[in-house]
């Protein structure tokens, strides 16, 4: 598993920040205006055909044609050799707009109610009903797979910038032990403009598919995989590592869920000037990060100084270390290159809050926490004694 920050998982700028890039965006301006007038025109034109034509494959087929032409998608399909009539596709997930390419593809459907918009812009999409009742979905998806009409998930359930795979979701993997890879990868030419940025909104999106010149889709089939004796999770970990290889990218340990919560409260979080260092060295913000850095040694000032940013809390920054949700790369204690090794103050320096693994309940991760939260006070209070030579009962 590769340490990657979830804030390198998510784009920041539509538009490079470089001169160049920008002079280039500025004089293309008047033309992407004219484009999203036009292919705004060609949506409505689908829009309107779609209150009258009927919802056939074969209609379904026409439609995603005219949406890619109207969003300005162009597919390129690799590997098409090792393509199979599988009855479940996985790929990774880039774009809001994954699906009208995929679909294109392989002609596969994706669990979703069905809404003229959807249809306007070129989703192939069935309800099975809601994943909350998981045996009427089941049901469902089976009966539906029956038919030979594949279907399509994006198990990363979160659209990132492509540079590491999520964990996957398994539910999808309990519906057959066959599925087919799809690895997807998007680039806009000439003009280098992120598909999707952090906090950004579907409609967000859409405006600048109207906007580019073209957004080219690359889809590489892999090698279909085979459940054999693994359970769902090994086989959706197994079918990860494959794509991950052939995307010649990392995996991680976060879930889409991790990366929702960090959007969040990086979105909530105040404007930081670009003189950040300057603005966080405040008087109050230093005498806090000096509390919390006493508390957990191991943890860089500036990842502390970053989050008492936005919590202006020592007990809620120390949480929220605890929690895993700052994302930092340890360092050394100084204390314990400068001073005299001793049995105490080593097993206090390797010291570990870490727990062993991530509980399924929240019952159970509570008591987790406040046995790691006594732990590290009571190690705090050791190391604090042995400092000052007190004359305290350890």
């Amino acid at each position: 598993m590769a340490n990657v920050e979830i804030a390198n998982l998510l784009a920041r700028n539509r538009i490079p920040d470089s001169d160049v890039s920008f002079i280039f965006f500025i004089f293309y301006l008047p033309l992407g205006l004219v484009l999203i007038v036009l292919r705004c025109c060609l949506l409505l034109f689908l829009f309107l055909i779609c209150q009258f034509l009927p919802d056939t494959p074969r209609i379904q087929k026409f439609v995603n044609k005219l949406a890619c032409l109207g969003l300005g998608i162009s597919v390129h399909v690799e590997n098409l050799k090792v393509k199979e009539k599988v009855h479940v596709y996985i790929s990774n997930s880039v774009s809001v707009f994954d699906q009208v390419a995929v679909c294109k593809a392989t002609g596969a459907v994706s669990p979703s109610c069905r809404t003229t918009v959807e249809r306007v812009l070129g989703f192939s999409t069935y309800c099975f009903g809601s994943i909350v009742n998981v045996d009427n979905f089941k049901n469902n998806l089976k009966q539906f797979m029956e038919e030979r009409t594949p279907v399509y998930f994006a198990p990363e359930d979160k659209v990132t910038n492509g540079k590491a795979l999520l964990k996957f979701k398994t539910y999808p993997f309990e519906f057959t032990n066959k599925v087919q890879p799809i690895c997807i990868t998007v680039d806009r030419p000439f003009l280098d403009i992120s598909v999707t940025v952090m906090g950004s909104s579907y409609f967000s999106d859409l405006v600048y598919y109207l906007f580019s010149p073209v957004t080219n889709y690359r889809l590489t089939f892999l090698e279909p995989s085979d459940r054999k004796t693994m359970s769902d999770q090994e086989f959706a970990e197994n079918v990860r590592r494959n794509m991950a290889t052939a995307l010649k990218v990392q995996t991680t340990n976060y879930t889409s869920n991790d990366v929702t919560e960090w959007e969040k409260r990086a979105n909530f979080a105040p404007p930081r000037p670009q003189t950040r260092t300057r603005s966080l060295n405040t008087p109050e913000l230093t005498r806090m990060g000096k509390q919390v850095k006493e508390v957990l040694p191991h943890v860089p000032l500036n990842a502390i100084y970053t989050d008492l940013y936005i919590t202006r809390n020592v007990d809620s920054t120390i949480t929220n270390i605890l929690e895993g949700r700052v994302q930092f790369t340890p360092e050394q204690s100084s204390s314990s290159n400068n001073q005299p090794s001793t049995s105490g103050s080593s097993n206090c320096s390797s010291f570990s809050t870490a727990a062993s693994s991530f509980p399924k309940s929240a019952s159970e991760r509570t008591k987790s926490f406040q046995e790691r939260k006594e732990q590290l006070i009571a190690t705090a209070r050791r190391r604090y004694i042995e400092k000052h030579n007190l004359d305290i009962p350890i």
